[in-house]
C-alpha cells in the first residue's frame, strides 16, 4: 500500500500537563501505529519527543500525526498540512468540538476586564489562539488606539503563564480550558491561587494534522483509525478526559480567523 522506504514521525506536543498524562498521550500514538499496522501499513512510523521548533515539525513532509493550534493552522500552515480530526473533551469550558480560554487572574487580582488596563499580560506564544488570539479578541472592544496592557510577556507555555501569575510577575493570562481543566484535576498546585475572571468566545478544538505528503488513501486510513480510538483505546481516552474524536477539516477553523479579523475591526491588530 505504501512505499516501504518512507519513514514518518508522530508527536502530540499539547496537554502533557503531568508525566502521567504524557504517558497517556504516548499510548494514544502507540494505538494509532498499531491500528495502521493491523490494516497493512508498511512504512516506518515512530513517536518522537516534540521538538522546540514545533512549526518546523508541523511543516515537515514526514509528519504522520500531530496536534497543532488553530491560529497557526489558519495563518501559516494551510498549505502544509491535512486536517484530519479533533478531540472533544469532557472538561469545563469545552462544548462538543469547541473550547474556550479561561481568562485567569490571581485570586486577589482584577475583578473586571477593564480593571486589567495598564497591567502585564502573560501569553504562552505569540502564535497561540488560546493564549494570544482569544485574549486579543476578548480585550479588543476595550482597547484605545490599539493598546490596552502595559506589557506583554511571552512565557513559553500555558503552565509557565500560570506560574507567572502565581509569582506575581503577571496580572492576567488566557489558558485553554483543556490545559486548565487537566491541571486542576491532575496537579491542582499548578492552578492554586488563580481565579477565572471570564471565558473567551468559543473556537474549534486543536486539530489533529498530517503532512500533505500523505496520499488520499493514507489520510483516509489514518482518519478512520483516529475516529475509532474511543473503541480501541477507551481507558486511555478516559484518562485524558477525551469523550469523542470527530472528523474535521480546515474550513472548521474559520471562527479563529474571524476572531482575529474582529479584533482588527476594533483597531486592535496586535495584542498590546
Amino acid at each position: 500500500m505504501t512505499d516501504p522506504a518512507r519513514s514518518w514521525r508522530l508527536a502530540l506536543p499539547m496537554y502533557n500537563v503531568t508525566p502521567a498524562l504524557g504517558v497517556a498521550w504516548q499510548a494514544v500514538l502507540d494505538c494509532v501505529i498499531a491500528g495502521l499496522r493491523s490494516r497493512g501499513w508498511s512504512d516506518a512510523a515512530r513517536v518522537v519527543a516534540p521538538p522546540d521548533d514545533l512549526m518546523a515539525l508541523w511543516r515537515s513532509p514526514d509528519l504522520l500525526l500531530s496536534q497543532t493550534c488553530g491560529y497557526p493552522l489558519v495563518t501559516e500552515l494551510c498549505e502544509s498540512v491535512r486536517v484530519l480530526a479533533l478531540l472533544e473533551f469532557d472538561l469545563p469550558g469545552c462544548d462538543g468540538a469547541g473550547y474556550r480560554s479561561m481568562i485567569l487572574v490571581p485570586d486577589h487580582g482584577a475583578r473586571s476586564l477593564d480593571a486589567l488596563r495598564g497591567t502585564v499580560a502573560a501569553i504562552n506564544q505569540w502564535h497561540s489562539h488560546s493564549g494570544m488570539n482569544a485574549l486579543r479578541h476578548t480585550i479588543a472592544p476595550l482597547a484605545s488606539d490599539g493598546r490596552f496592557f502595559a506589557r506583554i510577556q511571552a512565557s513559553g507555555s500555558h503552565l509557565q503563564s500560570m506560574a507567572m501569575l502565581q509569582r506575581g510577575e503577571a496580572d492576567v493570562a488566557a489558558v485553554d480550558c483543556v490545559t486548565y481543566g487537566l491541571a486542576m484535576r491532575e496537579a491542582p498546585a499548578l492552578t492554586a491561587g488563580l481565579r477565572v475572571l471570564q471565558v473567551s468566545a468559543p473556537a474549534p478544538g486543536l486539530p489533529l494534522i498530517a503532512s500533505t505528503a500523505l496520499s488520499d488513501a493514507q489520510a483516509d486510513l489514518l482518519q478512520e483509525i483516529l475516529l475509532t480510538l474511543p473503541d480501541s483505546a477507551p481507558d486511555v481516552l478516559r484518562a485524558l478526559s477525551v469523550r469523542r474524536v470527530r472528523a474535521a477539516q480546515l474550513a472548521d477553523y474559520a471562527p479563529i480567523r474571524q476572531q482575529a479579523l474582529t479584533a482588527a475591526e476594533h483597531g486592535y491588530r496586535e495584542l498590546a
